[in-house]
């Protein structure tokens, strides 16, 4: 997969992850409708624990970002 559509999807959950965690209740309240609403106040109700995710999704997504290869191409080369 080429390395600027991994890096836009690192973004990108960047930024899910951080929403996710500075306003857990407000972020998810915002997405609750259509088929997935159940999940969404799922999260909505336990906001520690999406608070948690939001850290670890933003994590998750700054290390891809941090293996990504240097140069535009393939995401990952093989050593």
């Amino acid at each position: 997969m080429d390395v600027r559509i991994v890096e836009t999807l690192a973004m990108l959950e960047i930024g899910d992850g951080v929403l996710t965690a500075l306003f857990p209740v407000e972020h998810y309240s915002r997405w609750e409708f259509g088929p997935w609403a159940p999940a969404m106040a799922w999260f909505k109700e336990r906001p520690g624990l999406t608070r948690a995710l939001g850290v670890a999704q933003t994590v998750a997504a700054v290390a891809v970002a941090a293996s990504l290869s240097k140069t535009p191409g393939p995401a990952w080369t093989k050593s």
